[in-house]
């Protein structure tokens, strides 16, 4: 299945052959759960045989790099260490560039904190003048009590990614943005946020990748995060419907992708027709 949503004479083979590199979502693209989504290491085969270049980019900031990379090289796809990109790099970027001698107060798991602290960021647990809140799934009601604390006190309030669920094979569980609405609704403050869709991330990536906004393909399972990262850019945007977003959703969206797929695998059997 193939679908367009844009206004123009151009087809799906014609856009596809612009894209010198794609960007990759993982949960509910790649893979959902612990399970390879069909067609994803065939896709990736299709790229790497037609030397195109692509990176993968997760906003799910419960784990690290090293750890998503393990999860892929178990599914099947060896990748080396540099196709993996991260909401927490961008954040951490952003703090070193910007508030390098603040105090930062990181409500998320170990591996987010573990992130922090080996970037040399000044981690604490009391005083702090930044709070940032990640996909923590070790929640803990005493250390969001801090960061409300905090918060209401003056420290500026970050998010790493503005995801309200995260896909799981059994369903959706409640991911940063929702743990951050709790925030602000008790605080009354709103965060900004450093994942996709935000114009953080697209800068990152494009430094990263050396290419250029219009020669860049985001693929991704969301709407307000994955597609949204294209909106005011000429940034391709691939909605593949193998995870959180319905085609039905699109109707009513004011968000709308270049060009949408049932998964991976229809992105690649395009790529059949343009690289034989």
């Amino acid at each position: 299945m193939v679908g367009r949503t844009l206004d123009t004479k151009e087809t799906s083979k014609d856009i596809l052959k612009k894209v010198k590199c794609f960007i990759l979502d993982l949960d509910g693209t790649v893979y959902l759960g612990d399970k390879i989504l069909e067609g994803s290491i065939e896709f990736l085969q299709k790229l790497e045989k037609n030397n195109i270049p692509f990176k993968f980019f997760t906003n799910n900031s419960s784990k690290n790099a090293e750890v998503y990379i393990k999860r892929i090289k178990k599914m099947g796809y060896n990748l080396s260490d540099d196709k993996m990109l991260i909401s927490n790099y961008v954040i951490i970027n952003y703090i070193k560039e910007n508030m390098p001698n603040k105090k930062v107060f990181v409500l998320g798991t170990q591996y987010l904190i573990n992130d922090f602290k080996a970037a040399n960021i000044n981690v604490v647990t009391e005083d702090a003048d930044v709070v940032v809140v990640g996909f923590d799934t070790s929640l803990v009601y005493e250390n969001v009590s801090k960061a409300c604390e905090y918060i209401r006190n003056g420290a500026t309030f970050l998010g790493v990614n503005p995801d309200f669920n995260c896909p799981t094979e059994d369903g959706f569980i409640p991911d940063c943005g929702s743990i951050c609405s709790m925030i602000t609704a008790s605080t009354g403050v709103v965060p900004e946020f450093f994942g996709k869709p935000s114009h953080h991330t697209l800068k990152y990536v494009l430094k990263d990748t050396g290419f250029l906004e219009e020669e860049v393909a985001f693929v991704g399972d969301r709407l307000y995060t994955d597609i949204a990262i294209g909106k005011g850019n000429n940034s391709v945007t691939i909605l593949v419907l193998s995870g959180e977003a319905k085609l039905e959703e699109l109707a009513d969206s004011e968000i709308q992708p270049t060009l949408i797929f049932k998964s991976l695998g229809g992105v690649k059997n395009v790529l059949e027709e343009i690289y034989q």
